[in-house]
């Protein structure tokens, strides 16, 4: 019995040849940086081709299908995951000493702009590697479905635009939301490549450095992460913050004029500068680096201007929580995200008002001046319960191995909340199991987990449906 029908793994297979030709499309751009530094680029052009054939391909025999979103959800977590397959053969053929396995943890870091890195010596690698995984995190940050559909301008974009875990709309249209997204990262990626070019940087780190900051990636092209000034650190954490913590509806309406009230932005503000304060106290550090420290965690980013497992408990504790909620929603964050912390406390208030009410007492739910649904506040409380499942599975895990169990807890929750702070525990001798630990956490935490599952549970699903009409049908028959 089979468990897809064939037009669903003819239709999914067509979506991804597409991906693939894509991305290898774009494996190209570093040949051309190669060139220029005259460095080898070889690894970039040969796979790049073949991906560009292969995809083509693998779309030409297929055939389309008209793309629901379980189906969206299928493509979207296959895609993730092919993106960072095949973008961790550059990083296997140009560092010697990583395995296959390094290479695809790399990648998926960087495509998850998640941040974590087990290169050894960042420096050292050659220019073409360096701006690979800055690029990568760059489309990332916006997806990688929606890099497709703003190239191809696809059908099905709705269901795509959902399955990579985002919902607001800036303009009538997900096709003309997700070009107008293109447009204010690119204007806001400009901007801050000058601006920290004129803070001091020179302009290869300043692409560099900008790419990884306003995806909220945070992989460093330094071995220090973010050694720079304080120039450079204030606009750094203005970048983060725009990235990570501003949504790109707001952006918009910012640019266009509009006037601004965002519940994300107003919640973020005194959470930030308490635990900047809090660490700030408990650990001595300067103000300036425990507010950038702070922004980097909330925004997912992972650039740290301190050694992150100096700190005292107390403020890596801070550090944990802050990672855990992340920041907000139609953004390139990664976390349970603030407004779901806000609806969850929301709902929270609401239940003891209902339980101290009078029976017949009418309470309306409201967030900020919408009205606040009993399904907002059951699917807040899902994702949470999902990203808490992970942290604690991660933890788990990592102590298991044998890592210490406080320092387990920050490194699980940076792994599935895409943060990539670390505590030192990720490295390249990080054991192969953490490691592929670590892809599955930051595959789920970027796709805010469900599309992961319904990878997972749907051929399932699919089985015990088509056993069931089969009984039916015989009973009927009978």
């Amino acid at each position: 019995m089979k468990i897809f029908k064939k037009s669903d793994i003819s239709g999914i297979f067509h979506e991804l040849g597409i991906l693939i030709s894509t991305i290898g499309f774009i494996m190209l751009l570093p040949s051309f940086i190669g060139i220029y530094f005259h460095e080898p680029f070889f690894y970039f052009l040969f796979p790049s081709l073949f991906f560009m054939i292969l995809g083509l391909l693998i779309n030409k025999i297929t055939k389309p299908i008209s793309v629901k979103l379980k189906h969206a959800m299928v493509i979207s977590a296959l895609a993730w995951l092919m993106a960072s397959l095949i973008g961790a053969i550059p990083f296997y053929i140009g560092i010697e000493y990583f395995s296959y396995l390094d290479g695809v943890f790399e990648s998926m870091s960087a495509w998850t702009t998640t941040g974590f890195s087990i290169v050894g010596d960042v420096e050292s690698l050659p220019r073409t590697l360096q701006f690979w995984r800055s690029f990568e995190q760059w489309i990332g940050g916006v997806g990688v479905l929606a890099m497709v559909i703003t190239i191809l301008s696809k059908a099905g974009a709705s269901a795509y635009y959902r399955a990579e875990a985002r919902e607001e709309k800036i303009m009538p249209s997900t096709i003309g939301t997700i070009k107008k997204i293109w447009q204010i990262y690119l204007l806001y990626t400009t901007i801050g490549i000058c601006l920290l070019y004129l803070s001091g940087l020179n302009l290869w780190s300043a692409l560099n450095i900008c790419m990884c900051g306003i995806s909220t990636g945070g992989m460093s092209i330094s071995n220090q992460s973010f050694p720079f000034n304080n120039f450079a650190k204030i606009i750094m954490t203005l970048i983060m913050y725009i990235g990570g913590v501003v949504s790109f509806s707001v952006h918009h309406n910012v640019l266009t004029g509009r006037r601004v009230d965002d519940i994300q932005t107003k919640t973020s503000i005194p959470i930030l500068f308490f635990a900047a304060f809090v660490i700030t106290l408990t650990s001595g550090i300067d103000p300036l680096d425990s507010l950038f420290t702070v922004v980097s965690a909330m925004t997912s980013t992972g650039f740290s201007s301190v050694q992150i497992s100096s700190l005292t408990n107390i403020s890596i504790a801070v550090l944990i929580f802050v990672m855990a909620i992340g920041g907000a929603t139609g953004t390139t964050t990664g976390g349970i995200k603030l407004i779901r912390l806000v609806i969850m406390a929301k709902g929270f208030y609401y239940r003891l008002k209902e339980v101290v009410s009078p029976g017949n007492a009418i309470i309306y739910k409201k967030i900020g001046k919408n009205q606040l649904s009993d399904f907002l506040i059951l699917d807040a409380f899902i994702i949470a319960f999902a990203y808490i499942i992970h942290y604690l599975f991660g933890t788990l895990v990592l102590i298991s191995l044998g890592y210490d169990p406080f320092l387990s807890v920050f490194e699980s929750v940076s792994l599935v909340a895409n943060m990539g702070l670390s505590v030192d525990i990720v490295n390249h001798s990080l054991h192969p199991i953490a490691k592929i630990l670590g892809v599955f956490s930051m595959w789920v935490g970027r796709l805010e987990i469900i599309p992961i599952y319904v990878l997972i549970i749907l051929p399932l699903y699919l089985k015990l449906k088509d056993v069931g009409k089969n009984k039916i049908s015989k009973n009927r028959k009978l």
